[in-house]
Protein backbone atom coordinates (compact mmCIF):
# COMPACT_ATOMS: atom_id res chain seq x y z
CA UNK A 1 0.00 0.00 0.00
CA UNK A 2 3.15 2.03 0.64
CA UNK A 3 3.60 1.86 -3.16
CA UNK A 4 0.66 2.67 -4.00
CA UNK A 5 0.63 5.91 -2.16
CA UNK A 6 3.97 6.74 -3.78
CA UNK A 7 2.38 6.08 -7.07
CA UNK A 8 -0.43 9.01 -6.24
CA UNK A 9 1.89 11.22 -4.03
CA UNK A 10 4.83 11.82 -6.29
CA UNK A 11 2.55 13.09 -9.26
CA UNK A 12 0.30 15.13 -7.13
CA UNK A 13 3.36 16.92 -5.54
CA UNK A 14 4.47 17.53 -9.57
CA UNK A 15 1.31 18.76 -9.78
CA UNK A 16 1.22 21.21 -7.23
CA UNK A 17 4.91 22.51 -8.30
CA UNK A 18 3.52 23.14 -11.27
CA UNK A 19 1.03 25.02 -10.50
CA UNK A 20 3.47 27.13 -8.22
CA UNK A 21 6.10 27.67 -11.13
CA UNK A 22 3.26 28.91 -13.61
CA UNK A 23 0.82 30.73 -11.43
CA UNK A 24 4.34 32.91 -9.64
CA UNK A 25 4.08 35.46 -12.85
CA UNK A 26 0.35 35.60 -12.42
CA UNK A 27 0.72 36.34 -9.13
CA UNK A 28 3.24 39.14 -9.41
CA UNK A 29 1.70 40.81 -11.94
CA UNK A 30 -2.46 39.82 -12.77
CA UNK A 31 -2.66 41.73 -15.80
CA UNK A 32 -0.76 39.24 -17.61
CA UNK A 33 -4.21 37.34 -17.44
CA UNK A 34 -5.18 39.93 -19.81
CA UNK A 35 -3.04 38.73 -22.75
CA UNK A 36 -3.22 34.95 -24.21
CA UNK A 37 0.42 34.18 -22.30
CA UNK A 38 -1.36 34.16 -18.76
CA UNK A 39 -4.50 32.74 -20.22
CA UNK A 40 -2.55 29.82 -21.31
CA UNK A 41 -0.97 29.74 -17.54
CA UNK A 42 -3.68 29.82 -15.80
CA UNK A 43 -5.16 26.73 -18.33
CA UNK A 44 -2.16 25.18 -16.70
CA UNK A 45 -3.08 25.92 -13.30
CA UNK A 46 -6.97 24.73 -13.74
CA UNK A 47 -5.41 21.40 -15.54
CA UNK A 48 -2.82 20.63 -13.19
CA UNK A 49 -5.29 21.70 -10.17
CA UNK A 50 -8.01 18.96 -12.05
CA UNK A 51 -4.95 16.19 -11.71
CA UNK A 52 -4.38 17.00 -7.89
CA UNK A 53 -7.58 16.69 -6.82
CA UNK A 54 -8.35 13.40 -8.63
CA UNK A 55 -4.78 12.22 -7.16
CA UNK A 56 -6.27 13.41 -3.65
CA UNK A 57 -9.34 11.69 -4.17
CA UNK A 58 -8.09 8.64 -4.59
CA UNK A 59 -5.34 9.25 -2.53
CA UNK A 60 -8.76 9.25 0.15
CA UNK A 61 -10.02 6.28 -1.18
CA UNK A 62 -7.16 3.99 -0.91
CA UNK A 63 -6.72 5.25 2.75
CA UNK A 64 -9.44 7.15 3.94
CA UNK A 65 -8.60 9.83 6.65
CA UNK A 66 -4.99 9.60 5.91
CA UNK A 67 -4.74 13.29 4.74
CA UNK A 68 -6.97 14.73 7.35
CA UNK A 69 -5.80 13.05 10.38
CA UNK A 70 -2.11 13.51 8.98
CA UNK A 71 -2.84 17.26 8.72
CA UNK A 72 -6.13 18.34 9.97
CA UNK A 73 -5.29 21.92 8.75
CA UNK A 74 -5.40 21.42 5.07
CA UNK A 75 -8.69 22.15 3.38
CA UNK A 76 -8.12 18.44 1.99
CA UNK A 77 -12.17 18.28 0.85
CA UNK A 78 -11.90 21.37 0.13
CA UNK A 79 -9.43 20.93 -2.99
CA UNK A 80 -11.43 18.41 -3.63
CA UNK A 81 -14.33 19.60 -4.23
CA UNK A 82 -12.27 22.70 -6.47
CA UNK A 83 -11.59 19.71 -8.55
CA UNK A 84 -15.60 19.47 -9.11
CA UNK A 85 -15.48 22.80 -9.92
CA UNK A 86 -13.17 23.09 -12.51
CA UNK A 87 -14.27 19.81 -14.22
CA UNK A 88 -17.75 21.23 -14.62
CA UNK A 89 -18.08 25.25 -14.34
CA UNK A 90 -14.81 25.91 -16.03
CA UNK A 91 -16.05 29.07 -18.22
CA UNK A 92 -17.78 30.35 -14.74
CA UNK A 93 -14.27 30.33 -12.68
CA UNK A 94 -12.66 33.52 -11.30
CA UNK A 95 -9.41 34.36 -12.21
CA UNK A 96 -8.49 36.27 -8.87
CA UNK A 97 -10.07 32.70 -6.76
CA UNK A 98 -8.12 30.88 -8.64
CA UNK A 99 -5.29 33.02 -7.91
CA UNK A 100 -6.29 33.08 -4.48
CA UNK A 101 -6.27 29.44 -3.79
CA UNK A 102 -2.45 29.42 -5.31
CA UNK A 103 -1.20 32.33 -3.09
CA UNK A 104 -3.08 31.28 0.14
CA UNK A 105 -3.77 27.32 0.01
CA UNK A 106 -1.38 26.02 -1.90
CA UNK A 107 1.80 26.58 -0.11
CA UNK A 108 0.95 24.12 2.87
CA UNK A 109 -1.21 22.11 1.20
CA UNK A 110 2.66 21.27 -0.95
CA UNK A 111 4.86 21.19 2.15
CA UNK A 112 1.79 18.62 3.63
CA UNK A 113 2.15 16.34 0.30
CA UNK A 114 5.78 16.51 0.47
CA UNK A 115 5.87 15.48 3.52
CA UNK A 116 3.43 12.29 3.20
CA UNK A 117 5.44 11.64 0.64
CA UNK A 118 8.79 11.44 2.55
CA UNK A 119 7.17 9.63 4.99
CA UNK A 120 6.09 6.56 2.49
CA UNK A 121 9.58 6.93 1.06
CA UNK A 122 10.83 6.03 3.94
CA UNK A 123 8.58 3.33 4.95
CA UNK A 124 9.37 1.40 1.50
CA UNK A 125 11.41 -1.87 3.26
CA UNK A 126 13.62 -1.56 -0.36
CA UNK A 127 15.09 1.76 1.06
Amino acid sequence: MKDDRLLLLTPLREALERITRKAGPLLADPSLLDQEDGQDRLDVICMQFLAAGEALKRLEKLEPGLLATSFPDIDWKGAMGFRDVIAHQYFDLDAEQVLLICSQALPDMLQAVIALEERARSARPDQ
